[in-house]
């Protein structure tokens, strides 16, 4: 009950019991009160217990709804904890809340230590910090770069990462950015960021990630040679130089790769330097060394290399030399 209309009703039911006991009994009654006799009318006597019991009533209205107003302010608090959590939750970035209430600290427990996967973001969500939460990730998880103030992410958070690839996308001078902390980040975001960096560096900083390297940096590294309007200017000492340093494991299939992909890019004699120098260092790069002979037409060192090799290596450029012996011309590629 409202208090104003409790205290209304209240006075009308003490005056009225009070006039009717007036009206019927116009007499006094004394009291001994600790000695003190105190003589009033007998109506008063009949409505002073209700007065009291009126303000005792207060009283109690007032200490409950003070204990709702504390318990209602814990209870508030909590779901706004709750509410935390769950954000952070969403971005996969869990962190410990302090909860006033057992309902939400059982909750709490479990929030605050898990991942949120959505598996759709079209759904209606009354909360806006929530909503502003579930948007975050249908952003990033399409594309986007979002930069995001509300949250302090861990390095290895996923939502993160993506974001960072995101911006790598969107600004392409970022990814230079991520490389000079590349200690920081995974490895494979610091592969992606070479990728986009490869669009715009320089030969000589994009040697200083030599050792990031994987094979689609390297071939989309020979792809950016190739491009005039580029203006690379790869030289064999730099591309020896990144493949040394980046400990790829060539095989002798991915060395034939490799010469047929700097065939646009360097000049006969420097192929050739090039691949004499690789397979010095690794054996492998004979079969490349073999494809440059063949595809220059210098058939008799060719030969001399395939004689010199075991019985049962480079079948496929052995058998394309004999076809060649026979008039049979065939394209080197179909046996590379």
């Amino acid at each position: 009950m409202h208090l104003k209309r409790y205290t209304f009703f209240s006075i009308i039911l003490i005056a009225l019991i009070g006039i009717l006991v007036y009206t019927q009994i116009d007499a006094k009654y004394t009291l001994d009160i600790f000695g003190i006799p105190v003589s009033l009318p007998v109506a008063v006597w009949i409505v002073l217990p209700m007065v009291l019991l009126y303000f005792a009533s207060i009283f109690h209205m007032a200490y409950y709804s003070f204990k709702g107003y504390i318990k209602g302010k814990k209870y508030k608090k909590d779901y706004e904890n709750i509410v935390k959590s769950l954000f952070n939750a969403i971005l996969r970035e869990p962190k410990l809340q302090s909860y006033k209430t057992q309902e939400f600290r059982n909750i709490g427990s479990i929030t605050d230590r898990s991942n949120i996967l959505l598996k759709e973001y079209n759904f209606d969500i009354k909360d806006d910090i929530l909503r502003k939460a579930v948007q975050y990730v249908k952003d990033i998880e399409r594309g986007e770069y979002i930069d995001i103030k509300d949250i302090k992410f861990s390095k290895d958070n996923p939502l993160y990462l993506k974001n960072l690839e995101n911006r790598i996308n969107e600004e392409m001078t970022y990814s230079g950015v991520i490389l000079n902390k590349c200690n920081e980040f995974p490895e494979e975001l610091c592969k992606k960021a070479l990728n986009r960096f490869l669009d715009y560096g320089e030969i000589t900083k994009i040697k200083d990630y030599s050792k990031i390297f994987d094979f689609e940096n390297l071939y989309k590294l020979l792809e950016m040679a190739k491009d005039e309007e580029r203006k690379l200017n790869l030289n064999t000492t730099d591309l020896i130089y990144i493949i040394q340093e980046s400990k790829l494991k060539f095989t002798p299939k991915e060395y034939i790769n490799l010469a047929k992909n700097i065939k646009d890019i360097f000049m006969p004699d420097e192929r050739l330097k090039f691949f004499e120098l690789l397979k010095n260092s690794d054996e492998k790069a004979e079969a490349g060394y073999i494809y440059t002979l063949l595809d220059l037409e210098m058939i008799e060192k060719a030969k001399d290399e395939l004689e010199n090799s075991e019985e049962n290596e480079f079948l496929n450029f052995k058998a394309f030399l004999e076809l060649k012996e026979c008039g049979r011309n065939y394209p080197l590629d179909l046996f590379a």
